[in-house]
């Protein structure tokens, strides 16, 4: 892997820009009483690293549902690349979705009757928009897959697939990246692996990754790392440490 290029720690500012995501006041409740997330603000620069960790339970999988416009929050309000997200119909949520957000998965979720390269191009297919070729053959290349564009997932290791799953996240070049548990099914060393790379495309391509993630030695490879706890954040660590995550997980536990 190639050596980073930006410090640990080192967190770009863009005030001429808006951030990547915004989140303000959030919060979900279900049945009217349930409450998941709890007027949750949080700002994510372009072009930094995040990690979302709590306990189970917590409203990390809800903070990133909600992100992401997967799902819609009861209160507040969501922004990405500046653009609004929240209050949006399911239709219009989807087509935003689809041009400014990119998602990689634990299991990957690339369709097993394409190959890698039709996978990578689905989304681009599917809002319509046409493909940069340039820009898919750097992207391709730049993640190790230039020699196996034309295999079926099945035909590939995990490594290979989680790779596949974060060039087709990029394709549409979007203004956030949201990770959910990415090595949660691969080995130590090729979730080391996946988890440089996804740092490196940060400090050299700027792009925006938020990555929720149950293990503290993954939020270690982020800019920094949020910790939430009863649907509200608990505390914002720049530079994190794995033991000190742990900690502060175990302790969130035993509340």
């Amino acid at each position: 892997m190639k050596t980073l290029t930006t410090p640990r720690g080192e967190l770009r500012t863009d005030t001429a820009r808006p951030p990547a995501l915004l989140m303000r006041d959030v919060t979900k409740t279900y049945d009217g009483e349930h409450t998941v997330l709890d007027r949750v603000s949080l700002e994510v620069q372009r072009g930094t690293f995040l990690a979302v960790m709590g306990p189970s339970g917590s409203g990390k999988s809800t903070l990133l549902h909600c992100a992401a416009g997967l799902d819609d929050p009861t209160g507040g309000e969501v922004r990405v690349g500046g653009q609004r997200l929240s209050g949006l119909s399911e239709t219009k949520r989807t087509l935003l979705r689809r041009r400014r957000i990119g998602f990689v998965f634990q299991s990957y979720n690339l369709l097993p009757s394409l190959t890698v390269e039709e996978n990578l191009t689905l989304p681009l297919r599917l809002s319509g928009a046409a493909a940069d070729g340039n820009w898919l053959r750097h992207l391709v290349a730049r993640v190790g897959l230039a020699d196996l564009l034309d295999r079926r997932p099945g035909e590939l290791s995990g490594g290979q697939q989680q790779r596949a799953a974060i060039a087709r996240s990029l394709a549409a070049r979007p203004d956030v990246v949201f990770a959910d548990e990415p090595t949660g099914a691969l080995d130590l060393d090729t979730a080391a692996e996946v988890l440089a790379l996804l740092r490196e495309l940060v400090d050299e391509w700027e792009q925006t990754v938020v990555m929720v993630t149950h293990d503290p030695a993954a939020a270690a490879h982020a800019h920094a790392a949020c910790v939430v706890a009863d649907g509200r954040i608990d505390s914002y660590l720049p530079n994190p440490d794995a033991d000190e995550l742990a900690r502060r997980l175990t302790a969130l536990g035993r509340r």
